[in-house]
């Protein structure tokens, strides 16, 4: 579901800035992310399907809750303040790491409220019309931008992969408990990382070249210095099927679909990776309709070839497990929960704009082997179908 959500990014001036430089000295950092515009644009479009996503969690796990998102929006930021109560030396001494945070959290406190009172959004569960955005998400990404601004850039981008790790869980478990729909979960996220971009932009106009601590890592934007990567992604996918079940007409349309992936390259061409995906298609026959989850883990070789130090292709070839959600069309068609197996093949095309950070367009297509099981005049029988899947996704990729 999710896109979103992992980024490292770093200036181009020169670590003199830090130590010797003039009075004069503008400040180091008055730039902005181009990730919240993807991440708040999307969420608008997925709006559109928000009940179709709705629909598949309802199919899988219907009575999940769970408390635990409650509290780890929070754990960036409380790895952050603890690594600087531990003496490790991030971006700003405690002085303007407060002044920035706190300008991050109010921005980012403001955006949301003003939203969630202004659009007056139903929450899935009903409980409320304060929905759009989440306000859990703001805060989840809102703490990881701030970690990956003060570790992440100058340290190490372990951190920042920790920390939209983090946060793009919380904004996950925010839709299983039926607390928020998809949309206003990629909305707060794009909310939370451009509240901590003013917010540090606003530091900077204070402080200007004072207060700063550890320099930031030189710029290794390139496929050739760092061509592993932890992606994120969100697209549109396609199972163009109309299919014969025991003689049942059954229709498969559209989906969204998630991914998270990572791989580690052992050359600069090949390497191997696994990948985790949700999608949502429209299951329908005759008069009835449902969302199937179709969940997906897999594992495989990634290949790449660096045109230029910051554009890419690549490939890769996938086999693994599937998991769908049990649900029933109307008296007469069930699909099973339980485990099949899928495979597939993959390419992109990839641009590395920033320090660690890369574009991503990438096209999937998977074979799902799928148990499907009617019921008509009084008999049962059961069919496994192979069902091809295309998608289509864009996505930000830490590079490492």
């Amino acid at each position: 579901m999710f896109l979103a959500c992992a980024r490292i990014k770093a200036a181009s001036t020169p670590d003199s800035i830090f130590s010797d430089q003039p009075k004069n000295h503008t400040p180091y950092i008055r730039e902005f992310s181009y990730v919240p515009v993807p991440l708040i644009a999307s969420s608008f479009i997925v709006r559109a399907c928000k009940k179709d996503i709705r629909g598949a969690r309802n199919n899988f796990i219907p009575k999940y809750e769970s408390s635990v998102d409650n509290y780890i929006q929070y754990a960036p930021i409380v790895l952050a303040t603890g690594l600087k109560l531990a003496g490790v030396e991030g971006r700003s001494k405690w002085g303007r790491y407060a002044v920035s945070s706190a300008f991050s959290y109010a921005i980012m406190a403001g955006l949301v409220n003003v939203a969630k009172y202004t659009i007056k959004e139903q929450r899935p569960d009903g409980s409320s019309n304060n929905s759009f955005p989440s306000g859990h998400t703001a805060t989840a990404f809102a703490s990881a931008a701030i970690l990956h601004k003060e570790y992440g850039q100058t340290r190490s981008p372990w951190y920042s992969v920790a920390g939209y790790s983090i946060a793009t869980v919380t904004g996950v478990m925010r839709v299983m408990n039926n607390r928020h729909w998809a949309s206003d979960v990629l909305c707060g996220a794009g909310i939370g990382i451009l509240s901590v971009d003013l917010g540090y932009f606003l530091g900077d106009i204070i402080f200007k070249d004072k207060q700063t601590q550890h320099p930031i890592r030189e710029d290794q934007c390139n496929f050739i210095a760092s061509p592993n990567f932890f992606n994120l992604s969100i697209g549109g996918g396609l199972i163009a099927h109309d299919t014969d079940i025991a003689g049942v007409d059954v229709s498969l349309s559209r989906m969204i679909t998630a991914q998270a992936e990572m791989a580690y390259f052992f050359t600069k061409y090949m390497g191997a990776g696994i990948r985790f995906s949700v999608g949502s298609p429209i299951v329908s026959y005759d008069k009835y309709s449902d969302v199937m989850g179709i969940y997906t883990l897999t594992a495989g070789v990634y290949l790449q070839y660096p045109v230029t130090p910051r554009f890419a292709i690549g490939g890769k070839a996938m086999v693994g497990r599937l998991l769908t959600s049990e649900f029933q069309l109307g008296d007469e068609l069930t699909v099973d929960q339980k485990a099949g197996f899928t495979y597939g093949i993959g390419a992109n095309i990839s641009y590395a704009y920033r320090n660690n950070i890369a574009w991503r367009l990438n096209a999937d297509y998977d074979m799902n082997h799928i148990r499907f099981r009617s019921h008509r005049h009084n008999q049962d029988s059961s069919q496994n179908k192979a069902l091809g899947q295309l998608t289509l996704s864009a996505s930000m990729s830490v590079m490492f």
